[in-house]
């Protein structure tokens, strides 16, 4: 992801559009490539090696140089360091000042480079230079290129470009985003993405062929606002993905002062990563399986179908719970920074007679005195929702799940 002072905008009155750069321009290609080589050849350099390599290109120019910044930041999230805490080198450095207080203490140190030396011969058989050396080894520029993993220059102008989107996205205070409803797979593939990123939204059927998806952006939020942005903008990648697309967003990069964000699939960024396949945590397979094992009827998969509500609108729930006898009931998970959306859909299920989907709210929610209230107040939570902390827990679930199979 870029920094901030790496994302390159333009606004003109309301309206705010990223910067982006043509994918076929051969200098850009050209610098893209040399700077994808020396990543590509830095397993077992250090970190301060790397960025002097990337350096040189950099200051070569050739383009503008916040762009050839930008280039080596992306570069640089595509690198595995080697970050792992050293034992032996944390107990030397305490050796190391153990020995410089007893020195110090005992007054011997004349000059700077004597005392370094006398430290040096206190602990080893080193030079101060070899000391120092020893001492620092695993501050971050000394860190090992550990992995890179490479991508082709084309696609890196691509990457680059939709950082730049969502670097604006970050900033968000509401996204919009306007799909056809012709390709049901990428839907799946796009909601499914939506929820592993633990985003919710409202989804609307527009007729005669399209969804509009409406999700809170972090500036709308006053619970952990800065994962909520960086999932937000980890989200957009997904979007490139559906043969057709529309964005538009409220933007609140500058102080004071919001910008209409307009985007759709013909401004040319391509996707340059794979499409997301369904990974599940660690987690929520345990959930699954400690389920499955208590409620021997009952087996769990990750939602792969809309589910219609009140008003036109559907959303698409975490979980589908199949019994054996057929039939399905959807769980939907409330995440700390889906206030609003929780109320929405307890609106949307007062007017429910059957129970379509079982709702699980985090307790960090119940902050809030007035959605405390509301819950407490809603006779349909009371009787197909519970509480839950990090993840759901078995016993909150499957008392719902007896309830349902007797009704």
């Amino acid at each position: 992801m870029l920094t901030k002072t790496l994302i390159r905008h333009r606004t003109r009155g309301d309206k705010i559009s990223p910067l982006l750069i043509d994918p076929g321009d051969r200098t850009l290609l050209a610098i893209a490539e040399e700077l994808i080589g020396v990543f590509r050849e830095s397993a077992g350099r250090t970190r301060a090696e790397l960025l002097e390599g990337s350096a040189a290109i950099i200051e070569a120019g050739g383009a503008p140089a916040p762009v050839l910044r930008g280039f080596e930041k992306l570069l640089l999230d595509r690198t595995d360091f080697d970050t792992r805490p050293d034992p032996e080198r944390m107990a030397f450095r305490e050796r190391v000042f153990a020995e410089s207080a007893r020195l110090l203490g005992a007054g011997e140190s004349e000059s700077p480079e004597a005392f370094r030396g006398a430290v040096a011969a206190a602990v080893g058989t080193m030079s101060p230079d070899e000391l120092m050396d020893e001492l620092y080894g695993d501050l971050p520029e000394r860190q090992p290129v550990v992995r890179f993993r490479p991508l082709t220059p084309e696609r890196f102008l691509h990457r680059y470009n939709a950082a730049q989107v969502q670097g604006l996205l970050i900033y968000a205070a509401a996204v919009t985003v306007e799909v056809p409803d012709r390709d049901a797979g990428a839907l799946r593939q796009l909601f499914k993405y939506l929820r592993f990123r633990q985003l919710l939204a409202d989804i609307r059927h527009q007729p005669p062929d399209r969804y509009a998806i409406r999700i809170d952006g972090p500036l709308n939020l006053f619970y952990q606002s800065q994962k909520y942005g960086l999932n937000l903008a980890v989200f957009f990648p997904a979007i490139l993905h559906q043969p057709e697309w529309r964005l538009t967003a409220t933007v609140g990069i500058r102080r004071n002062r919001t910008h209409r964000l307009e985007l759709d699939s013909s401004c040319g960024i391509q996707p340059w990563s794979h499409a997301f396949l369904a990974y599940v945590p660690e987690e929520v397979e345990a959930f699954r399986a400690a389920l499955e094992a208590k409620a021997d009827d009952w087996t769990v998969h990750p939602a792969s179908e809309f589910l219609p509500l009140p008003g036109d609108r559907y959303c698409f729930p975490d979980f589908s719970l199949i019994h054996a006898s057929g039939e399905t009931v959807a769980l939907e998970l409330f995440h700390p920074w889906h206030a609003s959306h929780l109320d929405t859909r307890l609106t949307q299920l007062e007017k429910v007679a059957a129970p379509p989907l079982l709702i699980g709210v985090s307790r960090a929610l119940l902050k809030d005195e007035e959605l405390a209230a509301r819950l407490e107040g809603s006779a349909y939570f009371q009787r197909w929702g519970f509480l839950f902390r990090e993840m759901p827990t078995v016993g909150k679930v499957t008392p719902l799940l007896d309830r349902l199979a007797k009704e």
